[in-house]
């Protein structure tokens, strides 16, 4: 009972912890997951072979760093120039969704038109718009100081092994130690190679379908549900909701607001329950309940960045309590099917 009574302490302090120190922890963690994108660029860049030779360490991070932010430049210009798009089009839109309201008054009878501004207040459309805003300031909060992390990854990352070596003079436990470290990264870098092919496989064919549908901003809807696969069982539900309602308010019929949320979801069905399963296999291993709790909690306590870091948060955790006796129930319980990787 002691014993049960301490984890218990030391699991509320950790979560008090974690929330208090969102600030500092938020922007480390989210500079850890640039590091290793940073190093698998890097060692896919070591592949490439110029005249004989592989580009020097210094070459592939060079790369690494600018092709990240190419992405980011790529991002921050169509997410600033659809948001002016947008603005353009409320007029239309509006208009629409008020003649899609009168139809759907006279058919269920009603005697009055209900106002766009009762749904917008039903809808708590301000609170959407503050909790959006929050989230958009506090990533761009942390930009600085997650750099400043990556900086000094990148900077030290060539003494780690000394340090655990000093660390842990035992070569047993040193070599347990470089294990698990390396299985981490390893099972990590996997999960992004496999989970962005799979997002980027699902945002052109989604772009293709708006495309061929007409649903206006065809490239920003393509982008957010390429960054909404990476949400397990969430995002593939709002990669279909959100585009599905701007074709419901942008076009006078239904019928293309059908042809979207079918197509839409049927990528979504066929690729995150055919594909990925293939590709991904039994690799992971972690229990879906586990999973959707993961993705309560993180979320609740970092919010939506914390739902993108859900994923390799339980990656990390399953790998290190199963390579220690007494954490290993914890590892069984977290896992899918009750066996662990050695």
């Amino acid at each position: 009972m002691p014993n049960y009574a301490a984890a218990a302490i030391i699991a509320a302090l950790v979560v008090y912890l974690l929330v208090i120190g969102k600030a500092l922890l938020l922007p480390l963690v989210l500079a850890i997951f640039v590091w290793y994108l940073i190093n698998a660029l890097a060692a896919q860049f070591g592949h490439i072979r110029l005249r004989g030779g592989t580009l020097p360490p210094w070459g592939r991070y060079g790369a690494a760093i600018l092709l990240l932010l190419a992405v980011v430049w790529f991002v921050v210009n169509l997410v600033a120039g659809s948001i002016g798009q947008v603005g353009q089009a409320a007029p239309v839109y509006e208009q629409n969704l008020r003649q899609l309201l009168e139809k759907v008054t006279a058919m269920l009878g009603l005697q009055e038109l209900p106002s766009l501004q009762a749904i917008f207040e039903g809808m708590n459309l301000s609170d959407v718009i503050r909790r959006l805003v929050a989230a958009v300031t506090g990533i761009a909060g942390n930009t600085g100081a997650m750099l400043i992390y990556v900086t000094f990854l990148l900077l030290e990352q060539g003494s780690f092994r000394r340090k655990i070596a000093a660390l842990f003079p035992d070569p047993e436990r040193e070599a347990l130690v470089h294990r698990i470290l390396q299985r981490i990264g390893e099972e990590i870098q996997t999960y992004i190679w496999l989970k962005t092919l799979t997002s980027l496989l699902t945002g052109f064919l989604s772009y293709l379908v708006m495309k061929i549908i007409g649903i206006d901003f065809a490239e920003f809807w393509a982008l957010l549900i390429f960054a909404l696969n990476y949400i397990p069982y969430i995002g593939a539900l709002l990669g279909v909701v959100f585009p599905a309602l701007i074709a419901l308010v942008q076009f006078e019929s239904v019928a293309p607001f059908a042809a979207a949320t079918g197509l839409l979801a049927l990528i979504q069905f066929l690729i995150g329950n055919v594909l990925e399963p293939r590709l991904l296999g039994k690799g992971l291993n972690i229990s879906p309940l586990i999973m959707l709790l993961a993705l309560a909690f993180w979320g609740s306590i970092w919010g939506v960045t914390g739902m993108f870091l859900a994923v390799p948060i339980m990656v990390v955790v399953m790998i290190v309590c199963s390579n220690f006796e007494r954490a290993r129930p914890v590892a069984i319980l977290l896992s899918e099917n009750g066996q662990l990787r050695s």
